[in-house]
């Protein structure tokens, strides 16, 4: 059964209601066809959901750089801090030798490279009179307290090229 309130809204038939062709672009006039709204509601979601994805990688980018800047500073500052603490020790060091009469040959070559050390952490310049990088010898010299081979003739590098077989001497 049809409603009555349909027929009692409006006595006259609508000319949009009866006519299928009519269409928002015919409504608009002209030659240019107008968006479906639903498209173009569509097209802004998909551009506003891209700004913001560019907003969220910036920020996520921007929170992963300061973060490791972070981790950067507190990695300089320890190494600093140790630096700080070997200088202290080496000077100890020296100190101890000096007062029991030793050699400070060792604990001044010890105390060059905490200092070195420490200006290179503070100034980011490593100093001209800095002693040479001990990592690269203690990578060369064996651990094994064997003593060195002589690469030249297998001896070890104590012993003399000139006592090869020499003539009236017993060798061991």
């Amino acid at each position: 059964m049809p409603s009555r309130h349909r027929s009692s809204k409006s006595s006259k038939p609508s000319s949009s209601a009866s006519s299928p062709a009519a269409t928002p672009a015919s409504a608009a006039g002209g030659g240019v066809q107008a968006k479906d709204p639903a498209a173009m509601f569509a097209a802004a979601v998909k551009e506003s959901e891209a700004r913001d994805k560019v907003q969220r990688d910036t920020a996520r980018e921007q929170r992963d750089a300061a973060a490791q800047r972070a981790a950067d500073e507190r990695a300089h500052a320890d190494a600093l801090k140790d630096a700080r603490r070997e200088l202290d020790r080496s000077i100890e060091a020296v100190r101890a030798a000096k007062r029991d009469g030793r050699s400070t040959v060792e604990a001044d070559v010890r105390w060059k490279a905490a200092k070195a050390r420490v200006i290179e952490l503070e100034t980011g310049a490593r100093p001209t009179w800095a002693p040479p990088d001990e990592a690269a010898p203690d990578e060369a010299a064996p651990d094994d307290g064997a003593p060195a081979v002589d690469e030249r003739d297998g001896d070890t590098p104590s012993a003399s090229p000139l006592d090869d077989g020499a003539v009236g001497e017993e060798q061991t």
